[in-house]
């Protein structure tokens, strides 16, 4: 549960990082680019992603730890997919009250 809880962090600190490297100043994303973030991870246009499109939405440094809490912290729901909202709603950076 500890490896589990330091992954979750350690994902949230790197995309923290990513999402604060692709902003002047260093801030995090605003709605509109992380809304532009998931219509290009959306490959096959369904209006949700998969496992494969979403880590392909983390910068590459992220990439190898999104598998280890995809089911416990991104898909919670277990249903294979992340919708909009769910995405649009995982913190990825410390603006809006820090990590989820």
């Amino acid at each position: 549960m500890r490896f589990m809880t330091f992954a979750a962090a350690t994902l949230v600190a790197v995309l923290a990082a990513g999402s604060a490297m692709a902003q002047p100043g260093g801030t995090p994303p605003t709605p509109e680019q992380r809304e532009a973030r998931f219509v290009a991870a959306d490959a096959n246009k369904d209006g949700k992603l998969d496992k494969a499109e979403f880590v392909s939405s983390l910068p590459e440094r992220a990439q190898a730890m999104a598998d280890q809490i995809w089911s416990s912290r991104v898909d919670a729901d277990g249903d294979g997919f992340v919708t909009r909202e769910q995405f649009l709603a995982l913190r990825m950076g410390p603006a809006g009250g820090g990590g989820q």
